[in-house]
């Protein structure tokens, strides 16, 4: 391990010190103290870079670690140094620039390697590429300029994964998945949806580590990324496995993050039939779905259009609004039902067919009235969803069930 004490607890001004700690830790491959020295968060790290500063604004930091580092780090701790410098003063650009500069130089040296053990490190920079990116962004926006730079990390995140994917060491694919989800989260924030696929496919090839093998945390949030990724598409039976996964998955220590998977599970689950219980809408405070699932039960269309229309806002916010719009079919379906047990009560021996004024009445009732044309064509779109089966007669005005399976499992 590393000879010269310089982590948590010690206080060092000098970035000489500094700087022989890092040359300490590169020699010994002490990783972990490799990755606590490349931390933008260590404020050990930080202290001595700006005292070093604030002495000299003109000192020569290539110079210094070029004379106490041996190569490719020097140049990996002279960026670093700047980072922590641009951070320091809030140059958000800058800190953003030096940090890839760093990451850079970094996976040079890394993809040489033949073994892992400054992977801790690089997973570091990774981190604080994407966070220092969002800083330079949101302080790009408030001067009224274009913001880029997270587009920029992503391109950035993509080298490293490349670089610790793509190799033979088994041991350097440990950060893989860590890896995987941060590209999600930086295009999602992007709105750059189609470059997930690529992701994805990677993460099915033999060729990656067993998925088990992953931290919970990393499984849980790849988990609910994809499940995101497959209400987008309207995939609603691998949306539902996989936010499934990421909701039992998810430690209860951590309720904010199971409500979060509950907003898109909820509604998936609605689109396939199945409604959640008022004790799980109540634990987790999920309030603005109550109505909603309560009037998808009773096929109450108008009352569901109140509901989506009150938390219109939180809907579109959250991205389901959208999802939620289709369950309109669903509550018109159920009304449709309870109409077609009408009228299978009153005239037996038609049980099979379901007069489309009797429908228009069941609609009217609801406060959703509409002319009889308008009533055939959203039983036509029902039979078309798959949603019931039959056909309608336009000059008897009647829909004509299946005598089997007139109502398929949504599912």
């Amino acid at each position: 391990r590393s000879s010269v004490p310089w982590g948590a607890g010690a206080t060092m001004a000098a970035l000489g010190q500094y700087l022989d700690a890092a040359s300490a830790a590169v020699r010994a491959q002490d990783g972990a103290q490799l990755a606590r020295l490349l931390d933008v968060a260590n404020p050990d790290a930080m202290r001595a870079v700006t005292s070093a500063l604030a002495e000299n604004r003109e000192v020569n930091l290539g110079a210094l670690c070029q004379q106490r580092l041996p190569q490719p780090h020097d140049e990996v701790f002279a960026f670093h140094c700047q980072c922590l410098g641009a951070i320091a003063e809030g140059r958000a650009e800058d800190a953003f620039a030096a940090v890839t500069s760093t990451t850079q130089a970094f996976v040079k040296d890394f993809r040489l390697q033949e073994t892992a053990w400054s992977l801790d490190a690089l997973v570091n920079l990774v981190k604080a590429a994407k966070a220092l990116a969002e800083r330079a962004d949101a302080a790009l926006a408030a001067a009224g300029k274009k913001a880029g730079k997270l587009h920029d990390a992503g391109a950035l995140l993509m080298l490293v994964y490349r670089n610790t994917a793509n190799t033979s060491v088994q041991e350097k694919k440990r950060a893989s998945l860590f890896l995987v989800v941060s590209l999600f989260k930086i295009y999602f924030k992007l709105n750059t949806l189609h470059l997930c696929k690529n992701l994805i496919a990677a993460v099915n090839l033999p060729t990656f580590p067993s998925f088990e093998s992953f931290p919970s945390s990393q499984k849980v949030t790849y988990s609910y990324y994809v499940g995101r990724l497959a209400v987008f598409d309207d995939d609603y039976a691998r949306a539902e496995k996989n936010l499934t996964y990421a909701f039992e998955h998810c430690s209860a220590r951590h309720p904010k993050n199971k409500k979060l998977v509950l907003r898109y599970l909820v509604p998936v689950k609605l689109i396939l039939g199945r409604r959640p219980t008022a004790r799980l809408l109540d634990k987790y405070a999920l309030d603005e779905y109550k109505s909603v699932v309560e009037c998808v039960r009773k096929g109450d269309v108008r009352q569901l259009n109140d509901a989506l229309q009150k938390h219109q806002v939180t809907f579109i916010m959250q991205g389901t609004f959208l999802v939620l719009e289709k369950l309109r079919d669903i509550a018109t379906r159920a009304l449709f039902q309870k109409t077609h047990a009408f009228c299978a009560a009153k005239h037996p021996q038609k049980a099979n067919q379901v007069s489309l004024h009797v429908f228009a009445k069941a609609l009217a009732w609801c406060g959703a009235g509409m002319d009889i044309d308008e009533v055939e064509c959203v039983v036509a779109n029902l039979i078309f969803r798959k949603l019931i089966k039959g056909y309608v007669s336009h000059k008897s005005r009647v829909v004509v069930l299946a005598k089997t399976g007139a109502f398929p499992p949504l599912s």
